[in-house]
């Protein structure tokens, strides 16, 4: 038995029974319980957080050109401590590079979770925000992509959240706990003399969340580089190598240059999100042999460890694979974690579990396509294809 067939062997396991996906639910709670907003903090929700938690996000605006990613980085390249972790990731890799790469859109689909604190100060509790992100990105030459998201309203996070929301009067809505005499920046005022303007401080607004769903949109794609569904700013993904060695120099390149939002400190830091944003991100059709070298520069992590076999959140088996970031590097303290599939090499989910926050992605969707979905307003469908 060849090692790929050994790796399907140890890690595909049967379908999930009903009780599964009520277990995945469970593990959420554990983030969701470590999601108690700092003092006068807010727990952020961006659209950009595609990956792997708070600190490791791809930046949309810091960056303003694109970079050269065919320099010399860091060229050595150590050997993971955890033999189990790189031969999953190398089984991934392999079953990355044979997936089919022909159809008339690539879709990516994710739904994306956050735990909330609401209520009022004597009687908090936690729900879950939810929201459904699908992006078709065109194969054809001067045809346009799609969008379409919905958010799917938020629920208790556990049966003593739900009861502490039924004695609240079962809301509609419910507001996030935070404080709202903080500032948090300041914007632009009345003009001065000397030509500068005034500084007016802005002030944090505690969000407001709906607890039925709200409907479904889709729409022709549109943004430029660094926006929703689009590679970050100096990524440009069309030309990064197949090769494990030249695009972890392509990588660094990038996070070293400002590609990721804020100083994120260290290769294995650099490289785990980068890395990752390739496999698990929704930023175009990556080239299956590009995903595959992607899975091969995390295959070399020092610090990558396994976790073994896991369900995600709608009872999916998987692999898990962690890394634990620190402060020291720029990102948040906590357990990061990319799940994948190990009969496809498909990513399933990615997840963040913190001091501070917990949140959760789930890969819905992840290959190419002749379905051309259906737009929702008058606009888009006057330039459907």
């Amino acid at each position: 038995m060849d090692e790929m067939k050994l790796i399907e062997h140890l890690f595909t396991e049967p379908k999930a029974e009903p009780g599964v996906a009520a277990a995945g639910r469970a593990r959420l709670l554990l983030l969701a319980k470590d999601a108690e907003p700092a003092p006068g903090g807010r727990p952020g929700r961006s659209r950009t957080r595609w990956l792997l938690g708070a600190g490791l996000l791809p930046a949309a605006a810091a960056v303003t050109a694109a970079i050269v990613v065919t320099g010399d980085a860091s060229t050595s390249v150590p050997h993971p401590a955890d033999p189990s972790a790189r031969r999953i990731l190398l089984a991934a890799a392999t079953k990355s590079a044979a997936a089919p790469a022909t159809g008339r859109y690539f879709r990516f689909a994710k739904e994306e979770g956050q735990a909330h604190t609401v209520g009022s100060k004597e009687h908090p509790y936690t729900v879950l925000s939810r929201r459904v992100d699908e992006l078709w990105y065109s194969t054809v030459p001067g045809v346009t992509g799609w969008t379409s998201f919905q958010e799917l309203g938020v629920q208790p996070a556990s049966p003593a959240d739900a009861a502490a929301w039924r004695a609240a009067g079962s809301p509609k809505r419910v507001k996030e706990r935070c404080n709202e005499d903080e500032i948090v920046g300041y914007k632009a005022g009345e003009p001065r003399s000397d030509g500068t303007f005034e500084e007016v401080p802005v002030r944090q607004r505690c969000r407001w969340f709906d607890v039925r769903p709200r409907p479904k949109t889709t729409t022709r794609m549109s943004g430029g580089a660094g926006m929703m569904g689009q590679p970050p700013i100096g990524l440009d993904i069309a030309k990064l190598s197949q090769d494990p060695a030249t695009l972890r120099r392509q990588l660094l390149a990038w996070t070293r240059s400002g590609g990721l939002a804020g100083p994120v400190e260290g290769d294995s830091a650099q490289l785990w999100a980068a890395a990752g944003i390739l496999i698990a991100s929704p930023i175009g059709p990556v080239r299956p042999n590009v995903r595959a070298a992607a899975y091969r520069v995390l295959a070399d992590l020092p610090d990558v460890r396994s976790l073994g076999s896991v369900t995600d959140q709608k009872g999916r088996h998987g692999q898990a694979l962690a890394r634990t970031g620190s402060g020291t590097e720029g990102v948040g303290s906590g357990t990061y974690r990319l799940i994948i599939d190990p009969r496809t090499g498909s990513p399933l989910e990615t997840d963040y579990q913190g001091g501070n926050s917990g949140e959760y992605s789930l890969i819905l969707h992840y290959g190419y396509t002749d379905e051309t979905p259906k737009a929702t307003d008058k606009a888009a469908t006057l330039h459907r294809d």
